[in-house]
């Protein structure tokens, strides 16, 4: 078998244009790279003139993190199209008077140029603590015990009505709202517990120095822990303020 390999040589015409389409690409690559050098002069020429968002925003960052000692939080975008003259010296960041650090919020940034200049940039700032939780159903009237808590970690920036966080702050407070399990404990669930009764026979527990006298009494009215009341001494029938530290003692000072 005689296979024939037949080789078409270019014509001139062929060897012509190829010429003109390499003078042509190279020709589109150096204005390409003209114009992406002069892109980035002119960026730099910005970036020299002008504060640059990211660099606004990093302050800010820098602020929350190390001098706030914030570690959850949010930063807004800054506008691009601001026209801040570059500072010439190290923004200073700070709270905003009255501002909360907590929630949606802002950091006010400064800079002491000859022509000075200041924004508000609004962040997001988020805040956990162990929070206490009813930790089953609690009826109307159920003296708050320690088993009746359990300890949630929590997010408190839309927490509304208050919050407890110890075990103390709600010691003889009994239950004035029907409390579901798992439902975030607040002072307008909770209500002291009466320690004194009006009419009770009372114990006055009167110190001075070292010296503590336990006489009865009775008392005038009722009493929560650590409010004064009126109390009579039942022996020398005489009426004082005394003031409530436990179940049926009142506590005056000589």
């Amino acid at each position: 078998m005689l296979i024939v390999l037949e080789v078409k040589k270019s014509t001139g015409l062929e060897q012509k244009n190829g010429s003109i389409m390499r003078k042509y690409y190279s020709h589109y690559i150096v204005t390409i790279a003209a114009i992406i050098v002069l892109l980035l002069a002119i960026s730099n020429a910005y970036a020299a003139k002008y504060q640059t968002p990211f660099s606004m925003k990093q302050a800010v960052k820098n602020f929350l993190m190390e001098d706030a000692k914030i570690t959850h939080f949010t930063i807004s975008k800054i506008d691009k199209r601001l026209r801040l003259r570059s500072c010439t010296n190290k923004l200073e960041t700070s709270f905003p008077q009255y501002a909360e650090q907590i929630g949606r919020t802002t950091v006010q940034l400064s800079c002491n140029n000859p022509k000075p200049w200041k924004i508000l940039v609004t962040v997001y700032i988020k805040k956990y603590l162990n929070l206490l939780t009813a930790k089953h159903s609690l009826p109307v009237g159920t003296v708050i015990q320690a088993s009746d808590i359990k300890m949630k970690r929590q997010e408190i920036s839309n927490v509304r009505g208050g919050y407890f966080t110890d075990l103390a702050q709600i010691t003889n407070m009994v239950v004035h709202r029907p409390l579901k399990p798992g439902r975030i404990l607040s002072s307008a669930m909770l209500k002291p517990k009466r320690l004194v009764n009006q009419g009770d026979e009372i114990l006055i527990l009167a110190e001075t120095g070292n010296l503590s006298i336990r006489v009865k009494g009775k008392a005038l009215m009722n009493g929560f822990l650590g409010q004064r009341i009126k109390v009579k001494n039942i022996n020398s029938r005489r009426i004082f303020q005394a003031t409530v530290i436990s179940n049926g003692l009142v506590k005056v000072n000589m």
